[in-house]
């Protein structure tokens, strides 16, 4: 975005609220909106791509989250969200790699660790689901 661009984030948290009131096909619009303004809004696209994740819409969520993360969108959240959808296609070691993403971005986001422990268990590998510290390396190779 230029430095003369407007910001959009506001009509980002506005489809946020019709989320959270049920009005998806309204937060679709209004991100829909936004990225016509400004094709490369990573906000948008991680907003509309954790809504998808919502709906499982997994196809959608991933395409948006990676748009995202493309044009350098950095939450924790949004790669835990990435990670939970890998999670759920079970796709481990994408998953364990979106989470040590999110860890390194915010290291106090909680769901983050509930998430990395639930695909480390079902790996077989609870020892490291318990454990605080962990390599992503060690984990995908063993």
């Amino acid at each position: 975005m230029s430095e003369n661009a407007i910001d959009l984030s506001p009509f980002c948290m506005r489809a946020r609220g019709f989320l959270a009131q049920g009005r998806t096909e309204d937060a679709f619009d209004l991100y829909g909106d936004v990225l016509k303004v400004d094709p490369d809004n990573a906000l948008a696209y991680a907003d509309r791509g954790t809504a998808y994740a919502m709906l499982k819409k997994f196809d959608f969520a991933l395409h948006d989250l990676e748009r995202a993360f493309a044009l350098g969108y950095g939450e924790a959240s949004a790669y835990s969200t990435a990670g939970t959808i890998y999670f759920e296609l079970k796709q481990f070691d994408k998953a364990l790699g979106c989470f040590a993403k999110a860890v390194d971005l915010d290291p106090s986001y909680p769901l983050t660790y509930y998430n990395r422990s639930s695909v480390l268990v079902q790996l077989g590998k609870t020892q490291s689901a318990m454990g605080s510290e962990w390599s992503y390396q060690d984990l995908v190779d063993t």
